[in-house]
């Protein structure tokens, strides 16, 4: 069975806004999901997320074949209204990065990918960077 991992928001925003210093990466790590190296999950709330961003340099048609495109790689954990209340409990300093954290833990993911690693001090799951996960993934 592939490993799980959770791609946080602000990674897949790189790839849908381009930033040309993080895609090589990510790019490379979509490609290991398509691979079927890895599993690749992000939550709903990224997604709709991310469409936000796409949508900035994008016509309607555009968005949606990106959109597409990347639900074709990633599977989608739901949150809902237990994730939400979850993460009312919790208290931590941010609560979208709570909610993720929960939608992380209940899709079984074995590591969270981040560029903000420090937004999950808490986390039981490794948090990693996308060159972090590539480097022990022996992925140049």
């Amino acid at each position: 069975m592939a490993t799980k991992v959770f791609l946080d928001t602000n990674v897949l925003i790189d790839v849908v806004m381009n930033r040309s210093f993080f895609v090589e990466n990510l790019s490379k790590m979509l490609q290991m999901g398509l691979d079927g190296y890895c599993e690749l999950w992000a939550s709903d709330i990224t997604m709709v997320t991310v469409s936000f961003y796409a949508k900035k340099n994008r016509t309607t048609a555009q968005l949606y074949e990106v959109m597409k495109e990347l639900r074709s790689m990633i599977q989608v954990a739901s949150t809902g209204a237990a994730a939400i209340d979850w993460a009312l409990q919790q208290g931590f300093h941010d609560f979208e990065d709570a909610v993720q954290y929960y939608a992380a833990s209940h899709c079984g993911a074995k590591y969270i990918i981040t560029r903000n690693e420090r937004d999950y001090p808490y986390s039981e799951i490794p948090v990693l960077s996308p060159l972090e996960f590539l480097r022990i993934n022996n992925v140049e």
